[in-house]
């Protein structure tokens, strides 16, 4: 493991895991292994639990990839509560997203990584910073 110098908290989105367990050349891929050599990976529960839901539904193939990396994957896990009501969070599309985004006021990363389009809103950026993979790889490799 290499020493980490200016190390930031990076929160990943569900769809970039799934992209890194379909295929080991895809950005996302490429992204992990970029984050976890130089940063800090931060995963929340609900992340987890959803990219396993549409693993084994989706791609059974893939499910011992998928368990290797989370008992080998060096990451933070931040706890997504099942009430969200405490939590103050900007509107989003998506109300399947509000799990991540109450993860996200809890986990307070230096940046969120995701390639959903419905985070790249003004009212969210206001609240985080936001990367696609391609764009963190082009701006911090």
């Amino acid at each position: 493991m290499s020493v980490k110098n200016e190390t930031m908290r990076v929160f990943v989105y569900s769809n970039i895991l799934i992209s890194a367990v379909l295929s080991e050349k895809s950005i996302s891929s490429q992204l992990l292994e970029y984050i976890i050599e130089y940063h800090q990976l931060v995963i929340c529960s609900y992340s987890i639990t959803e990219v396993s839901r549409v693993i084994n539904k989706k791609f059974p193939n893939k499910v011992n990839i998928w368990d290797q990396f989370l008992t080998t994957l060096e990451f933070e896990l931040t706890y997504t509560p099942s009430d969200h009501r405490p939590y103050s969070i900007p509107d989003i599309r998506d109300e399947k997203d509000i799990p991540i985004l109450v993860s996200l006021v809890i986990a307070e990363p230096d940046i969120l990584i995701t390639g959903d389009k419905d985070f790249h809103t003004d009212e969210i950026k206001e609240y985080f910073t936001l990367y696609s993979p391609s764009d963190f790889l082009r701006d911090f490799t």
